[in-house]
Order: structure tokens, then sequence, then C-alpha cells
């Protein structure tokens, strides 16, 4: 296979803006194609995409089986596996999506029971509320920004409160996200590995703290859950319920309030679109599967290929080779969904990837969904027009695909 280094470059700014077009160029010529810069192995295609989820060749992890020595294959190795990022390390360990059975079977396992249906529900009038109040904020203000004003404050109040972090750090918690997640880009500069392991360091010992505080005095949310839960007869070690909280603070709003940001950007340049779901309520839930198919959170996912023999359309891809899992290209593609670049929120399709799939679907897909039901139904009660005022601004970096300000024109 001819390797084309300018094919596909995430470093580029223009592609990071604007990702779909290469994406559509690799779906039809190079289905398949590996990265001599990162190493990565990049799938593109719906169908490869979705077996990929579920292939048990495919793994997380590979140090349930076997040493970096006897396996990775081309020696390009995640940034974190630099001594110089030895914090960022040491939360990966325990990080629930780096994680293969059977750790990862025992802690999800825990962390599910805060998912559940019931329990989901039960954060509906708190997210309803919450948004009232910013929508209305907003209107006295006569100034609102979608992603500062509403999606982030939202999603982290829920999170927050549901395991346990006080208002008045929440603050600081958003920050650390942002610092921490830059690590997972496909080639991060050095300032940017080093600010992550930075704050994945200052983010441990934040925890730290709060465990420490949930022991003295215990409470009724997930951390003070985790830290009494049992597994085989074991308590969760300090780590593992660190790594835990951290990531679920994490991706409890970081994947929220990008699909926020993304889906009202639709909205306002799809105005028709916008129409036919404040003329239809039951157009909601369809309207965030569209959204989130249309312009999803998040890139793609990294796995290891940990057998022989494996093969992506025809395509030997070796044992200890990453692979790279692109959802922002499988949700566009066209042997899946007819007239994949429209944004028709009446499509009804939520066969879109943005969750992931297999033993690793994302845990807080119902709590998202959620959200941005109450969002996009309080937007569409309120306003008959949704309009996008000057000063919007992507996110820096291709693999978190949102907006970090968003200003539409508020309620008058």
């Amino acid at each position: 296979m001819t390797e084309l280094p300018l094919l596909f470059d995430p470093t580029d700014p223009a592609v990071a803006l604007d990702p779909f077009p290469t994406y559509a160029r690799l779906r039809e010529a190079h289905p398949v194609w590996r990265s001599p810069a990162s190493g990565i192995w990049f799938i593109t295609r719906h169908a490869d995409v979705h077996a990929a989820w579920r292939d048990k060749r495919l793994g997380s992890s590979y140090s349930h089986r076997y040493t970096t020595e006897e396996f990775v294959a081309d020696g390009k190795l995640p940034p974190w596996y630099d001594e110089r990022y030895a914090d960022f390390a040491a939360f990966e360990r325990w990080d629930l999506i780096s994680l293969e059975p059977p750790d990862h079977t025992k802690l999800r396992r825990l962390v599910v029971e805060a998912f559940t249906p019931r329990a989901i529900e039960r954060q509906r009038p708190i997210a309803q509320r919450l948004v009232a109040e910013r929508l209305e904020a907003g209107r006295e203000r006569g100034a609102l920004d979608l992603v500062q004003d509403i999606a982030e404050p939202l999603s982290l109040a829920i999170i927050c409160d549901l395991i346990g972090v006080p208002e008045s750090d929440r603050a600081a918690i958003l920050a650390l996200s942002h610092d921490v997640v830059g690590m997972y880009e496909p080639q991060p500069p050095d300032d940017k590995k080093a600010r992550a392991n930075a704050a994945a360091r200052e983010f441990m010992q934040y925890t730290a703290s709060l465990i420490a505080e949930r022991r003295r005095t215990p409470a009724d949310d997930l951390l003070s859950g985790l830290l009494d839960a049992m597994v085989d007869g074991e308590r969760l070690s300090d780590a593992q319920v660190t790594s835990t909280v951290m990531l679920l603070l994490m991706a409890g709003h970081e994947a929220s309030v990008n699909a926020a940001g993304n889906g009202v950007a639709a909205f306002a340049a799809h105005p028709e679109q916008w129409d036919l779901l404040r003329s239809d309520a039951a157009l909601l839930k369809p309207a965030i599967e569209e959204t989130l198919r249309f312009d999803p959170p998040l890139q793609f996912f990294q796995r290891w290929v940990l057998e022989h023999e494996f093969e992506v359309a025809g395509t030997p891809v070796p044992r200890g080779a990453r692979v790279g899992l692109m959802i922002g290209s499988a949700n566009r593609d066209p042997r899946r969904y007819p007239e994949p670049d429209t944004f028709r929120i009446a499509r009804g399709d939520a066969s879109h990837l943005s969750f992931g799939g297999g033993i690793h679907f994302c845990l807080g897909a119902p709590l998202a969904r959620l959200e941005l039901e109450a969002l996009f139904g309080a937007l569409a009660a309120a306003m008959p027009r949704l309009e996008l005022l000057p000063g919007a601004v992507r996110r820096p970096g291709f693999q978190f695909r949102g907006y970090t300000s968003l200003p539409i024109a508020p309620l008058s």
C-alpha cells in the first residue's frame, strides 16, 4: 500500500476546522491508511469501524497479554509511555476506557449503577431547571454564549453532583480537564503533553483530597459508593478510584458540551431544520441523534491490534500496531447514510458511532442524550430563530471537536 504523507494530517488547523472533505477522500481512495508520522492505521468506513469496536483481536490495552518489548510493532507508542509523563501514565493505568477484562469488567460493573435509566431520569428536572435559569439570565443580560453560559454549566453541574464535587471547585475541574485531554490528540506537541501531565498530577492530587474528605464524611454520591464498593471481596484501591473519578468528570462533560455546540451551529446553518423541530416535538429525539451523527464531539478512538492475521478492507495490519477508529468519517459514510453531508433531523437513524461500541460503549450516553434533550427542547420552545452572532471560536486541536465560545442571539 502506497503511503501518502500529506493525505491526512490531523495536526493541520485547516483539517481540524473541517475534516469532512479529507474523510471523504480517505474513505474512497484509502479506507485503511497508515500515517507515517504517528504510526496509526486510520479506519474510515462505517462498516469497518462498527466491526472493529466489537473485534476481540483489538484491545484498548495490550499489557494484560504482552510486554511492550515483545509486542509493539513500530516503536511508536502513545506519548504517556514517555517517562517524562509519568503522572499522566499513573492516571491511564486505571482509566476505564483503557482497560480490558477482567479489570475493565470489575470497574465498569461498579460504575454502571450510577447510570441506570432510573438514575439518569432523576436528572431530567434538574437539567431542565438549569437550562431555564441560564436562558433567563441571558435574556436579562442581553447576551448569551451557548457554550460558556449554558452547555458547560449544565454538564458540569450534572456530573459533579452525581460524583460529589463541590460547586466551588468546578471551574478548576473544567480547566484541568481541558488540559488533560490534550494528550489524546493524534500528535500532540511537547508543550501540550507537558501541560497534560501537569494537569493530570494536579487532578489526581485534587481527587485524593476529595477521597480523604469522603472517608471522613460519607455522602449520598458516586464517590462514596466507589469507596464502599467491594469487588471479589476486595475494595478498590485509591489509584483505581482516582482514575475512575477523573475519567467520569472529564468524559461527563467534554462530549456533551461539544455535542451541544456542534448541534446549535448545525441548526443555525440549517434554519429549515430548526423550523421543523419547533413544529414537531416528536422530532426532538431523532434530532439529537442526527446532531451526533452529523458533527460528532470526538473524532476517533485508538485500539491495539492484539493478534496476527488481522486485516480491514483487504489491508493487513500487523500485530502491535495502533488503529484509529474514525468516528467522524464513519458517520458520514455514504454506504451507510444517503446524502451523508446533509443535516436532516427526520433521518431517524441512531446507528452513528459517536458513543463507541462493544464493551467500551459510552456509559454516559443516556446522560448526554438527556442533557441535549433538555437544552434543545428549551431552545426550540423559546427561540423562533436560532441565530449565531460574531465571535464563535472552535476548540483547538483535532480530536475533541466543539466550540470554546458560541454566541447566539438571546431571548428578547
